[in-house]
């Protein structure tokens, strides 16, 4: 082979695999450190652990297994809470109530995370959305054939426009997050990029609704109050959360 042909053939083979080379054998993205890290581990509701999990910082929230709950659309009034995770604002991450599994509501604590340059409240792309400050990641550890369907939603304030009235209502993302523990020896737990799914609401505003995404809107932006995580869960599903920095 020529210098000139063997010269190609290695250009060619590093663009190949230079997408590969970007992220670490367990899925995760080379470059970018780690902020925070948290445990959502689904125990059996006879076994619910007791406590609230606040000592120490610590990075576990509990959740109970095979709930399968879908509050989209349901009047905040009427609202029977299941798996849901309460979303704070705040400078740091910090679980503030780590045990959804004995009363139906957890609460983290994590910052805001625009993502379009103009501050939380300005329009996002609905398709490509650029965190500004961190990404998270996400994969399932445990026993093979549990899952995980987690959903962001929030309080809408309905026809009105005004929270706190008897129309405001739970609004959740037309995006999930739903992954299974996969078995057999080549199925290794990976990390996946699920910030659409979790730093966000992909609302259909549609009438009547279509199911589609049609805006976007980060975490604590004022068009909804109180954002969750609707966490639905197969089986004792144990998940792993990796909050990583944007790099500046």
């Amino acid at each position: 082979m020529t210098s000139r042909k063997l010269l190609l053939s290695l250009v060619v083979l590093v663009i190949g695999v230079a997408p590969m080379l970007a992220q670490k054998g367990n899925g995760l993205p080379s470059g970018m450190k780690k902020a925070y890290n948290l445990e959502v581990i689904a125990y059996s509701g006879d076994n619910c652990p007791s406590g609230d999990f606040t000592e120490s910082n610590t990075h576990r929230i509990a959740v109970k297994a095979d709930v399968n709950d879908n509050p989209n659309g349901v009047l905040l009034s009427a609202l029977v809470r299941q798996n849901d995770i309460m979303l704070a604002e705040g400078p740091d991450f910090r679980v503030l109530d780590g045990n959804a599994c004995n009363d139906g509501v957890a609460q983290f604590q994590l910052p805001a995370n625009p993502c379009a340059e103009g501050g939380i409240d300005a329009p996002c792309p609905v398709d490509d959305p650029t965190f500004q400050e961190y990404q998270v990641w996400a994969r399932l550890v445990g026993k093979p054939d549990t899952g995980v369907n987690v959903t962001t939603c929030a309080t809408d304030p309905g026809a009105d426009l005004l929270f706190d009235t008897a129309d405001d209502y739970v609004r959740c993302s037309t995006e999930s997050w739903v992954s299974v523990r996969k078995s057999g020896k080549d199925s290794a737990p990976k990390f996946s990029n699920v910030s659409k799914q979790l730093l966000s609401i992909c609302a259909d505003t549609t009438v009547p609704a279509d199911g589609r995404c049609d805006v976007r809107y980060a975490l604590f932006a004022s068009a909804f109050q109180d954002y969750f995580w609707n966490w639905n869960t197969t089986g004792k599903a144990h998940a792993q959360l990796f909050f990583l920095a944007v790099p500046d």
